[in-house]
């Protein structure tokens, strides 16, 4: 197999209006050869939220889940093979564009449809835990790839993902055409969050050790979750490692 590398991918943030964090992941990307194209979001004043009948907070999340259906859109109008997308508050490895061309190697042996690169765990993903059996065995690799459980609460955090262009089709066709209107009347729909749909969906994996970890910075506006969140930094971050 011939060696495929960054020049058939697109690389995608979604950052709403945050110059700080927009610079910082500018620079992140650059530093390791990376162009980066930053989305700047869904306005909750967007038609397809401002009149619906819920509370503000779930306007916002709505606003971040329809920023990843647009940011696929985006790639689909680029003729690369693979789009890699990411949230503006992680650390990215640096040796993640380095690692590119085994990736897509390994992500084709595997025929994924998506590669969870970055996401949250406040424990190590082993092999013998329940739900995160090997996706398969690559020797002499920094990391592993694990199956991961498929329910809406099975596995967090959309913090950077790879997707193949028919996946991303699928993922706007299931995702962004009336879905997150459906959720208002069908409480059996999972909500229209990323981590409860693009996530779960297709031949998938997740990176043990990952390519990119949340910084936790801020609240989360519920001491509990902001604690899982800094717990899941204060085990996957190393600045050996991540810039």
């Amino acid at each position: 197999m011939v060696d495929q590398g960054i020049d058939v991918c697109e690389f995608y943030c979604l950052c709403y209006n945050n110059p700080v964090r927009y610079k910082s992941m500018m620079e992140r990307f650059s530093k390791i050869g990376l162009n980066l194209n930053i989305f700047e979001g869904v306005e909750i004043t967007d038609p397809r939220i401002v009149d619906q009948p819920i509370s503000e907070g779930i306007k916002r999340l709505w606003s971040i889940t329809y920023g990843h259906i647009e940011m696929l859109k985006l790639f689909l109008q680029t003729d690369k093979k693979y789009g890699f997308f990411c949230e503006d508050d992680i650390y990215l490895h640096k040796e993640f564009a380095n690692h590119i061309p085994k990736i897509i190697e390994e992500f084709e042996t595997m025929n994924l449809d998506f590669l969870l690169l970055g996401h949250m765990t406040n424990y190590k993903i082993e092999d013998w835990i329940l739900g995160y059996n090997l996706k398969h065995q690559f020797d002499n690799r920094p990391y592993k790839y694990h199956n991961y459980p498929a329910t809406e609460h099975g596995h967090w955090g959309a913090h950077l993902y790879m997707v193949t262009r028919s996946h991303a089709q699928f993922l706007i066709d299931k995702f962004g055409n009336g879905y997150a209107d459906a959720t208002l009347t069908d409480s059996s729909l999972p909500h229209f969050s990323p981590d409860w749909t693009i996530t779960k969906q297709g031949n998938r994996a997740l990176m043990y050790p990952m390519m990119a970890v949340e910084d936790s910075i801020g609240d989360y506006g519920h001491g509990g979750q902001t604690e899982y969140h800094k717990s899941n930094t204060r085990l996957n971050y190393d600045p050996e490692y991540f810039i």
